[in-house]
């Protein structure tokens, strides 16, 4: 676990190392999981799936190119995280961010649907027509 130097400037933040299995890049403010195959071992990580959601780690700090080791953000303010709006519900600061299936972004936590979080938005993103993916601010709490 790496832990950013006391500064009174900046956040504090945390990170551990991770290794990419996901067969592709991770790219930076991407959401990735513990890799949960045949060879668990609390450095490797992919993708979210359906049956991992759970497993959440944090967000790349920056690109991690499949089969190799990078930092992965699991506390503190993030200015970019990537993060899909809705067509019908508007992200308000606050909100819980959960990964999504066989996706790289997060997204927003239905009160209802009975999900806890380990990011929340830092700031609003408006609903749209068609949802597209972007960079938005962010609080992380994984670990």
């Amino acid at each position: 676990m790496i832990f950013q130097r006391i500064n009174r400037e900046d956040s504090e933040k945390l990170f551990v190392i991770v290794y990419n299995v996901a067969g592709a890049t991770i790219t930076a403010n991407y959401a990735c999981v513990w890799d949960s195959g045949a060879s668990v071992d609390g450095v490797r990580v992919t993708r979210p799936a359906t049956a991992t959601l759970s497993l959440f780690v944090g967000l790349a700090n920056k690109d991690i190119a499949d089969s190799t080791y990078g930092l992965v953000q699991v506390y503190g303010y993030r200015a970019s995280v990537y993060v899909s709006n809705h067509t019908a519900q508007a992200i308000a600061a606050g909100d819980i961010l959960i990964p999504v299936n066989a996706q790289y972004y997060m997204a927003r936590s239905a009160a209802s649907d009975g999900l806890t979080g380990f990011v929340y938005a830092g700031e609003a993103f408006a609903t749209a027509t068609t949802p597209a993916a972007s960079t938005k601010k962010c609080f992380i709490r994984a670990l």
